[in-house]
């Protein structure tokens, strides 16, 4: 068996280009199973378009995993994994989103992909290898209470507003 980098550069490249032919499939998938597990995230009352930013939010948020995904497979690195989520650290629970948000969707993701067979075995031991370092990464992320951001409608931590 190559190491997780070998194969990265001998196959990442040909498995990026199938997953992105099943990018609609996929993220359509992905997009019912946040809904459905978490209905009420991301939906703030206080938005004019709160239903509409939800759907959105739903719709996006796997597009863009899949598409951090397709960096780490063209690229060969893990690194860009762990430089998004700390930004997304500061962020994303503005909104409601948590650490568990985050590491159920990247689970998801890759269980999707194995589940509907979307790559050869072969080929999903090393997504699998990229599964777990993606989920320790988010969790090493994460770890820390995020930065204080002000939540929409809400004061920050600390001020007198």
């Amino acid at each position: 068996m190559m190491t997780l980098e070998a194969w990265l550069e001998q196959n990442g490249a040909r498995v990026a280009d199938s997953l992105d032919l099943q990018r609609d499939t996929l993220c359509e998938l992905l997009t019912n199973r946040l809904a459905t597990a978490f209905p009420s995230l991301c939906f703030d009352t206080s938005r004019p378009d709160a239903v509409t930013f939800q759907q959105n939010v739903f719709k996006e948020t796997p597009r863009r995993f899949h598409r951090l995904i397709q960096v780490v497979l063209r690229f060969q690195t893990l690194m860009v994994i762990e430089r998004e989520y700390q930004w997304g650290w500061a962020i994303m629970p503005r909104f409601g989103v948590a650490r568990h948000h985050m590491l159920n969707h990247a689970r998801w993701y890759f269980d999707t992909i194995r589940v509907a067979g979307m790559v050869s075995r072969d080929d999903m031991i090393y997504l699998d290898q990229i599964a777990t370092r993606t989920l320790q990464i988010i969790e090493q992320v994460t770890a820390a209470a995020p930065p204080g951001v002000k939540r929409p409608g809400t004061p920050m931590l600390g001020s007198r507003a």
